[in-house]
């Protein structure tokens, strides 16, 4: 029990704390690299895969349209997949202004709308986006900046949440978005991004594949750009802003998907795993992905193992502060417009609920669960 016990806590404190440590020290001496300049910028298809998206899908619209890039080298696109309130009809009102609309039946899900974005875009450089996401007027330019390089075949911006009711879950969210940031920024100067942000992320049009319906594109595609001898860099002067999520519950059900989904994808490019072949990449893959995946059940048996254990100490006081953090989640979650805002409450409310939703994911993914299609979060 004891080295079971102490072998869970070193599963947390490496994937949290020590990877991160490993990865500043890899890299603190590094400087932000420079790119050589692009001689002119080149053409970009917009690809945004819609479902049910009327409340947000105009004002993307006129985001992208605004975009500081040449319009003659911006193809927008638009895949509706199979919607059913009234996207397409406010889609079709900015066809005059270049905006080319095609509609998918039945649904079949972001992955496969994708897939049908790229057979009608015309650009050099495919850019994915979100209908909720809106870019920063320069975002496509710093995008494409790293392009200059040959050796960049996808380029992955970052992502603000923006949080305007100063909800418990939003707070939780940005937290623990910042602390992705640190890792995405070190893991691109150190080796390579091990996925991108679907809210933000562009690559060659040479180096796309089609995709599986069931797979998580913005997860494999940057890993299958790896694979064929490309860097996937990070660029964080290439700003998304999007709305956080208003519940802990939202968090833990898009954290299910997401990683029943990532599981789907890891398993079908597992050579990336093999330690002889990219020993660096292959450490960062098993340390940012597989182990933070495999969090919840350290957690588990730390948990039930220091219970045993409680009966001489330290693992008596060690069991009540495992219990204390939990009681403390429970208390964010169940209280969420007054606990869940302090950080004493979201920061454990959040990490709880991505976790669980971590084990539910890892779940529903031996379950066979693949998540081709799901039901969004109602916009607003």
């Amino acid at each position: 029990m004891e080295a079971l016990f102490w072998s869970s806590v070193l599963g947390v404190g490496y994937t949290y704390l020590l990877y991160p440590v490993l990865l500043w020290l890899l890299t603190f001496w590094r400087r932000p690299p420079v790119y050589p300049e692009l001689g002119e910028l080149p053409a970009v298809s917009l690809i945004i895969s819609a479902y049910n998206e009327a409340a947000v899908i105009g004002e993307k619209l006129e985001n992208s349209l605004a975009l500081e890039y040449p319009p003659r080298k911006l193809q927008i696109i638009v895949i509706s997949d199979g919607s059913q309130d009234g996207t397409d009809l406010i889609v079709g009102r900015y066809r005059g202004r270049g905006v080319l609309l095609h509609r998918m039946e039945p649904r079949s899900g972001k992955t496969a709308a994708q897939n049908a974005g790229v057979r009608l875009a015309s650009g050099e450089v495919l850019v994915f986006t979100d209908a909720n996401s809106l870019y920063t007027p320069t975002a496509l330019v710093e995008l494409m900046r790293p392009f200059g390089d040959p050796a960049v075949g996808c380029v992955c911006g970052e992502l603000e949440y923006l949080n305007p009711g100063g909800e418990g879950a939003g707070k939780g969210e940005g937290f623990y978005w910042r602390y992705e940031q640190f890792l995405k920024n070190r893991e691109s100067q150190w080796c390579s991004l091990v996925g991108a942000n679907g809210a933000i992320y562009a690559l060659r049009r040479e180096l796309f594949d089609e995709l599986a319906p069931e797979i998580i594109s913005d997860f494999v595609m940057p890993l299958r750009v790896w694979r064929k001898g490309f860097k996937v860099v990070y660029a964080p002067r290439a700003r998304a802003l999007e709305h956080s999520g208003k519940s802990f519950r939202e968090e833990f059900r898009r954290r299910t998907r997401i990683i029943a989904r990532s599981l789907h994808g890891l398993r079908s490019e597992a050579g990336v795993l093999n330690p002889f072949i990219h020993p660096g990449f292959a450490l960062q893959v098993f340390s940012h992905k597989v182990l933070r995946w495999l969090v919840p059940l350290f957690l588990l048996c730390a948990l039930v193992s220091s219970g045993l254990l409680c009966q001489e100490q330290p693992y008596r006081a060690l069991f009540w502060g495992q219990a204390s953090f939990y009681l403390l989640a429970l208390a964010g979650n169940l209280a969420p417009r007054w606990l869940g805002r302090v950080g004493l409450f979201y920061i454990p409310a959040h990490f709880c609920a991505i976790n669980l939703g971590a084990l539910a994911g890892v779940g529903q993914f031996l379950a066979g669960n693949r998540y081709t299609v799901w039901q969004p979060i109602k916009r607003s």
